[in-house]
């Protein structure tokens, strides 16, 4: 294999990529999924939608990463989706359709088309994707949030990632998410979560197993119910960055994001999904 995963994260770094709702490549990775049930009945679902944007056959692996546990990663991606020429399919309800969960399970989603994965794919292997995770089951409709899939959100270095907008009060709840792409071992990261007027309401660091992903409410977090918008900070533990990101396959990188829920508790449910987006761009040479 003349590429791998962690090499093609690496070459997502050093690119210099707009910021964009979708990306177009052939390695996206979606930091949370869901399959839980929900308040009254109802049932939060992901679905992934995926585009083939070339005039010939596409084959898209697929791996889930279950929250709150160590992963290993399969380079053989035994999951598989093919599309023909110009193709759009929706995977609805995907962990429950492809991957057979009944309920009460969340976590990340690797997909890939790489050449040097997916042997059976010609070298221009690009796809775009996205995930929305809702609430079904209740009269008025559906309630969720679109999750694309933006690697310039991978954080690999020491500078701090910033999500900012969430909101803790009497309309609205929100939750820190932090997903670690390293392939084999766990990482230490920190958080800090800042009042509008800039003062810190909680800070502490969290482990994050083998590419998985962990996801905590603010009030979990000691956050109570605050007036005005709020920051959150995050950013590798010393311990656990890579010395020299660029020149590794496997650097220890992670992506956080906030989801932030309209009802503290009542409300429509209703979300939105927030990246921290990492404070400087990695410049790794060509």
């Amino acid at each position: 294999m003349s590429r791998n995963v962690g090499v093609v994260a690496v070459m997502a770094l050093c690119a210099a990529l707009p910021v964009a709702g979708q990306q177009v490549s052939d390695f996206q990775f979606f930091p949370i999924v869901a399959r839980t049930a929900g308040v009254g009945g109802t049932q939060w679902v992901s679905d992934l939608t995926i585009y083939n944007p070339h005039d010939y056959e596409l084959t898209v692996g697929l791996q889930f990463f279950p929250a709150d546990q160590a992963n290993v990663f399969n380079p053989l991606f035994p999951v598989r989706v093919t599309l023909d020429a110009r193709e759009t399919v929706i995977l609805e309800d995907v962990l429950h359709g492809l991957f057979h969960y009944a309920t009460d399970v969340k976590g990340a989603l690797l997909t890939s088309s790489d050449h040097d994965l997916i042997l059976a794919n010609p070298e221009d292997d690009d796809f775009a994707a996205v995930t929305r995770t809702y609430n079904v089951g209740s009269p008025l409709g559906t309630f969720g949030q679109t999750v694309p899939a933006l690697d310039f959100t991978y954080n690999a270095a020491w500078w701090p990632s910033i999500a900012t907008g969430a909101r803790n009060d009497e309309r609205f709840r929100s939750n820190l998410g932090i997903a670690n792409l390293s392939l084999f071992e766990e990482i230490q990261v920190h958080y800090r979560i800042r009042a509008a007027d800039g003062s810190v309401l909680v800070e502490g660091v969290k482990p994050i197993p083998t590419a998985s992903v962990r996801q905590w409410s603010f009030a979990q977090l000691g956050v109570g119910r605050v007036p005005g918008p709020l920051t959150v900070e995050l950013w590798l533990d010393p311990a656990s960055q890579t010395p020299d990101p660029c020149n590794v396959d496997f650097p220890n990188m992670f992506v956080g994001y906030v989801s932030k829920v309209d009802g503290n508790p009542d409300g429509t449910g209703d979300g939105e999904f927030i990246y921290a987006a990492p404070t400087e761009e990695l410049d790794c040479p060509d």
